[in-house]
C-alpha cells in the first residue's frame, strides 16, 4: 500500500454546527467549552481541588488565554466562528484586543464587545480588557496627548561645547531646539581640572532668550568671559513629542483613565467581577529616544521636595557621568527617583482604579534584549527609552508578574541574554511581591510567523514554564484573514495542517498552568537587581549569573535594592520573603553601592547567610549619607567570613558548595547544562518541575531530589501525553536518588505518592514510555531501510525512501503518509520485552498506525513511539502521517497578496521556508 499526500483544508461551518475532524484524531477536550453552563458561579468542567496537587492532570481546568483581536471589519458570523475555534480547543480565556478598531471606544466597539462578552458570559470564558487602541498603553488612540500641550511627552538632551581660558568676549552659540515646543532649560559653565568635571562650581548662564530655531545660526548668543583653565559650557534643551504622552504627568494618566477605563465601566461594567476579571496593559514606556533622559511634568520641584536639592546644575551628568568622580551619586538619585515617580504616577492610579472595582490589572513592559540603531546594546527591561526604566518599581502595581515573548526573541538552539532571564523577571515579581497563586504570565508567540509550529510552541512553553511563567496568553487569535499583522493565528484561515493537534498544545499548557500555580516556590538564592545601580556605574549584566545559576540547576529570585533593604529578614541563616525562603544572596558585579545596601548586606552576613559577589566588588559608595563613616567599612566586608568574592562567574557554584548551598537537584550525568528545574510545594507535596532545554542532547544520568519529606518513591508525569510511571529510586539521605533520560524537547512533572487516591494509584505505570527510554535498555535494534519505505506526492507520484520535502517543493505545506511492511518473529513477541518504534528525525508532527491501530502521535523528539500491543508474528503494515509547518504554503499564498501595503515584505518575513517529512533513520527497537 503506497501513502498517500494530504492538503490541508479547512471547511467553515454554521454557527451551532459541530467542527468537522480533519484526521482521525481524539480531541485534546471532548465538548467545546461553548456548551458549558455556569452553576452556582462554578464552571462544570472545572474539578474541586484534589488533596494530590496534580489530581486533575487528566482533565486540567481551562487556564490557558488568548489575545482575540477586534478590527471592527468582521461579520458576526466571522466573530463567532473565531470564538468557537479558540474555546472549542479547551481555551478558557479571552484577551479582546482592539487591533486596532476603526471605532475604538466609539459605538462599533462597543458593540462588537458586547457582543463577544456575552458569548463568553454564556460558556464561562474570562475576559481581559485591552486597554488601548494598539500598543503602547496609555494614550487612547493617540486622543490624550491632544487635551493639553502639557500632556506630551517631555524627555531632555545635552549639548556642549568645551573651551580653555581666558578669552575675552566669546558668544556662545545657542544650540538648535528643532521645534517650537522645544526649549533650553539650563546653561551651565563648569570648570574642569585633571579633566574632571566639577558639577559644584557650575556656573548658571544667562540665557537672552529661551530657544534658537535656526540649525546653524547664531543669531542669538550668550557673550561670556571664559576664565582661566579648561571650561566646559553645558546646555541641556527640553524637547516635546507628540508620539506618546508624558506619563509623569497625573493629569494626562487621568485623562487616559477617563477614556478608557471609566467609558468601559460605563458601557460593559455589568460584566465586570464575573465575565470580566480586569483590564491588560501592553508596553506602557516613556519613549524617549537614545540620546534623550525622561523628564517631566514640575520635575524639578518634585525632585526638590524628595530629595532636598536642586538637581539643575547635575543634569549633564547624567550624560558624562565619567568626567566626573561625584557624578554617579546624582545619577543613582535621579534614576531612582525618575522610575518611582514613573510607577507611583502612571501604574499605581491605574492599578487602584482596577483594585476598586474589584478587578485585575496585568500586562506587560518592554523588557527584552535591544537592538539601538548604534552603539551598546542594552536590556529594556533596566532602561528608559522604550522600556520601564526598572522592570520590579512598575512591577509592584500589577496583580501578576508580566512579560512577553514575541519577534523570535528566543529560538530552541540559540542563547542571548533574553534565554537566561526573561521569564524570571516575571515570576520574581510574583514571587517577592507575594502575588496570587505566585501568577506570572507571558503574552507569548507574537509575530514569530509562520514557522512557529507546535514543536517550537512545546519548547518556548516549557522554557518559560521552568523559570515560573504560569499564566500563558497565545499571540493570537484573528478573526481578519487574509492578514500579514504579526503572525501566527494558529487556525490561519483554515490553511495551517497542525490545527488539529492544536487541542492536544492546549491541554499540555493548560496541565502545566494548574502544577505551577499556587503552593510555595522554592529557591535557594536571592540575586540583587541592578536597578539604579546599574544606571549609577559600571555592572555585569545579571544575565550573565543567571546562566551560571541556570546550568548549576540552582533556583533564585530577582530581587531590587529597595525592596531588600525594606522587607527581606535575615535570621537564622535564613533570608525570608512574603512565602518565601532563601539561604544566600548573590551580587552581580557592580562599581556602586548605596550605604542601605551596604548595610542590609552585613545584617544578612552577621545572621549566619552568606553573601556573594560575582565577577567584581564595589569599588565606591554613592547616595547622599554621610559616606567618610562607611567607606573602611565597604574595604573590610570583603575580609569578613562568609563574605564571597570571586573572579569570574564561572567560581559561583565552587563557592555555594563551600557555603553549604545545595541547588534544587543535584545531577551527574551527561547533558547537565541544558537541564533545568522548579520546585514548588503544594499542598505540603514536593512538586518538580524538569525540563530539557538543549535540542540535541539528552540530560541522562542520577538525579538526586532534596527534601522529599521521608517518602520512599516519586511519580513521574508527563504533561504532553498525561502518562505517568513510577521511576526507579533510591534513598538519598534526606531526598530521593533516581536514574532519568531526559531527551531534548521533554519534560516531566516529579512528585511523591503522598495523596493520590486508589485510582490515581492504580494508573501509574511500571515502565518509562518510549521517548524515555535509555540506551542502555535497549537489546537489539532492527533498521529499517528506506527503500522499503513509500510515499505518495502530488498528482500520484510516488516515491521510496526518506525525501526531504525541501527537494521535492519548498512550498508544500500538509501532511504525507508513509507506509511500509516490517516482518517479526513470533518468540519476540513472547519475551518480557517491549517494541519501540524509533522515526529518526521527522518534521514536525509524526502520527503512527500500526495494522490499522492508532499508536499516538508527538509533536517534538524523540519520535518513538511503543507498538507491542499491536504487532502481531509475521508481516506488519505500518503508516505513519506526517505534517509541517504551514509556512512554506505562506511563503506563495495567493490570498496574501496585497493583504497589507507592504505584503511582499511582510509575507517574505513571516514565511521562512522549514524543512518537512520523515527523514529517519527508522528502527525497531527491542527494549527490556
Amino acid at each position: 500500500m503506497s501513502g498517500r499526500r494530504i492538503r490541508s483544508t479547512c471547511t467553515f461551518r454554521a454557527i451551532g454546527e459541530p467542527f468537522p475532524e480533519e484526521r482521525s484524531i481524539k480531541p485534546a477536550y471532548g465538548v467545546p467549552i461553548i456548551n458549558e453552563k455556569r452553576n452556582g458561579g462554578r464552571r462544570l468542567m472545572r474539578k474541586e481541588r484534589s488533596p494530590h496537587p496534580l489530581a486533575s492532570f487528566d482533565r486540567p481546568p481551562r487556564h490557558l488565554g488568548t489575545l482575540f483581536w477586534l478590527h471592527g471589519t468582521e461579520s458576526e458570523a466571522e466573530l463567532r466562528r473565531t470564538f468557537e475555534l479558540a474555546v472549542g480547543s479547551g481555551i478558557g480565556e479571552l484577551t479582546l484586543e482592539s487591533r486596532p478598531h476603526w471605532d475604538f471606544l466609539g459605538p462599533k466597539w462597543w458593540k462588537d464587545l458586547k457582543l463577544i462578552l456575552s458569548w463568553c458570559a454564556e460558556a464561562g470564558i474570562d475576559v481581559y480588557l485591552f486597554d488601548e487602541k494598539w500598543y503602547p498603553s496609555g494614550v487612547a488612540g493617540h486622543t490624550v496627548q491632544k487635551l493639553d500641550p502639557a500632556f506630551l511627552r517631555s524627555s531632555i538632551r545635552l549639548q556642549y561645547v568645551r573651551y580653555r581660558g581666558p578669552l575675552a568676549r566669546v558668544s556662545v552659540m545657542l544650540p538648535w531646539t528643532q521645534s517650537p515646543a522645544n526649549t533650553i532649560l539650563a546653561a551651565y559653565a563648569y570648570p574642569c581640572e585633571r579633566g574632571e568635571i566639577d558639577y559644584g562650581r557650575g556656573v548658571p548662564l544667562e540665557l537672552a532668550r529661551s530657544d534658537s530655531l535656526h540649525m546653524h545660526g547664531i543669531l542669538d548668543a550668550i557673550r561670556w568671559d571664559v576664565p582661566k583653565g579648561e571650561w566646559i559650557v553645558c546646555f541641556v534643551i527640553e524637547d516635546r513629542s507628540d508620539n506618546y504622552i508624558d506619563p509623569l504627568h497625573p493629569g494626562a494618566v487621568e485623562a487616559f483613565r477617563e477614556r478608557v477605563y471609566e467609558s468601559s465601566k460605563i458601557e460593559v461594567g455589568h460584566f465586570f467581577g464575573s465575565t470580566v476579571k480586569g483590564f491588560f496593559f501592553d508596553e506602557p514606556l516613556y519613549y524617549n529616544k537614545e540620546h534623550q533622559v525622561p523628564w517631566g511634568y514640575n520635575l524639578r520641584n518634585r525632585f526638590i521636595a524628595k530629595k532636598g536639592y536642586d538637581p539643575m546644575p547635575y543634569l549633564p551628568a547624567l550624560w558624562l557621568s565619567e568626567e566626573s568622580p561625584t557624578a554617579a551619586s546624582f545619577v543613582y538619585d535621579y534614576y531612582e527617583f525618575l522610575n518611582s515617580e514613573y510607577a507611583e504616577t502612571y501604574c499605581r492610579p491605574l492599578y487602584e482604579w482596577c483594585v476598586a472595582n474589584g478587578l485585575k490589572y496585568i500586562g506587560h513592559w518592554y523588557e527584552h534584549e535591544a537592538s539601538p540603531a548604534q552603539g551598546e546594546r542594552y536590556m529594556f527591561h533596566n532602561r528608559t527609552t522604550e522600556g520601564p526604566g526598572d522592570f520590579f518599581k512598575v512591577s509592584r502595581y500589577a496583580h501578576e508578574g508580566g512579560i512577553d515573548v514575541v519577534c523570535n526573541q528566543i529560538i530552541p538552539g540559540h542563547r542571548n541574554r533574553d534565554y537566561w532571564g526573561l521569564p524570571k523577571l516575571g515570576s520574581s515579581a510574583a514571587h517577592i511581591y507575594g502575588l496570587k497563586d505566585d501568577l506570572a504570565l507571558s503574552e507569548t508567540f507574537g509575530a514569530y510567523g509562520w514557522h512557529l509550529g507546535l514543536r517550537m510552541m512545546k519548547w518556548l512553553t516549557d522554557w518559560q514554564a521552568v523559570k515560573g511563567i504560569n499564566h500563558f496568553i497565545l499571540h493570537t487569535f484573528n478573526p481578519k484573514w487574509p492578514d500579514l499583522d504579526c503572525p501566527p493565528y494558529f487556525y490561519d484561515g483554515g490553511l495551517n495542517p497542525q490545527w488539529p493537534y492544536f487541542g492536544h498544545y492546549v491541554k499540555y499548557a493548560n496541565r502545566l498552568q494548574e502544577v505551577l500555580r499556587g503552593g510555595r516556590h522554592v529557591a535557594s538564592l536571592l540575586l540583587l537587581y541592578p536597578g539604579s545601580i546599574g544606571y549609577a556605574g559600571d555592572s555585569v549584566p545579571v544575565e550573565d549569573v543567571q546562566q551560571i545559576m541556570c546550568e548549576h540547576q540552582y533556583d533564585y529570585d530577582l530581587i531590587p535594592e529597595d525592596e531588600l533593604v525594606r522587607s527581606v529578614v535575615a535570621e537564622n541563616g535564613e533570608l525570608r520573603l512574603q512565602r518565601e525562603t532563601y539561604r544566600g544572596i548573590v551580587i552581580p558585579g557592580i562599581e556602586c553601592i548605596t550605604v542601605p545596601l551596604l548595610r542590609k548586606l552585613m545584617t544578612i552576613r552577621d545572621a549566619g547567610v552568606p553573601v556573594f559577589f560575582a565577577d567584581r566588588y564595589p569599588s565606591r559608595l554613592i547616595g547622599t549619607e554621610d559616606r567618610s563613616e562607611w567607606e573602611p567599612k565597604l574595604a573590610a566586608f570583603r575580609k569578613m567570613p562568609s563574605v564571597y568574592v570571586t573572579a569570574c562567574g564561572a567560581d559561583l557554584p565552587s563557592a555555594w558548595k563551600d557555603a553549604a548551598i545545595e541547588p534544587q537537584l543535584a545531577f551527574e550525568g551527561s547533558g547537565r547544562d541544558g537541564l533545568r528545574v522548579l520546585h514548588r510545594i503544594k499542598d505540603g507535596c514536593p512538586v518538580w518541575f524538569v525540563s530539557n532545554e538543549s535540542i540535541d542532547e539528552p540530560a541522562e544520568g542520577c538525579m538526586t531530589l532534596p527534601d522529599t519529606g521521608g517518602a520512599q518513591s516519586v511519580v513521574a508525569w508527563e504533561p504532553l501525553t498525561g502518562e505517568r510511571w513510577l521511576p526507579p529510586t533510591r534513598t538519598s539521605g534526606s531526598g530521593i536518588g533516581l536514574f532519568v533520560c531526559l531527551p531534548p524537547y521533554r519534560s516531566v512533572v516529579l512528585t511523591t505518592h503522598d495523596g493520590l487516591s486508589d485510582d490515581e494509584r492504580a494508573s501509574i505505570g511500571r515502565m518509562a514510555p518510549a521517548p524515555y527510554r535509555s540506551a542502555a535498555s535497549v537489546a537489539s535494534v532492527k533498521p529499517i531501510d528506506p527503500e522499503r519505505v513509500r510515499f505518495e506526492w502530488s498528482k500520484g507520484e510516488e516515491h521510496r525512501g526518506l525525501k526531504p520535502w525541501l527537494e521535492l517543493d519548498p512550498t508544500f505545506s500538509g501532511t504525507v503518509a508513509y507506509t511500509w511492511s516490517v516482518d517479526v518473529d513470533a518468540d519476540l513477541l513472547h519475551s518480557q520485552h517491549r517494541l519501540l518504534l524509533d522515526l529518526g528525525q521527522v518534521e514536525e508532527i509524526a502520527e503512527v498506525e500500526v495494522n490499522g491501530m492508532p499508536i499516538g502521535h508527538s509533536f517534538v523528539p524523540p519520535y518513538r513511539f511503543d507498538v507491542t500491543a499491536a504487532i502481531r508474528p509475521g508481516a506488519n503494515a505500518f503508516r505513519v502521517s506526517v505534517t509541517n509547518v504551514v509556512s512554506n504554503r505562506m511563503s506563495v499564498e495567493p490570498q496574501l497578496e496585497n493583504a497589507a501595503p507592504n505584503w511582499i515584505k511582510l509575507r517574505n518575513q513571516f514565511s521562512l521556508r522549514r524543512e518537512g517529512g520523515l527523514l529517519g533513520p527508522i528502527a525497531l527497537e527491542l527494549v527490556e
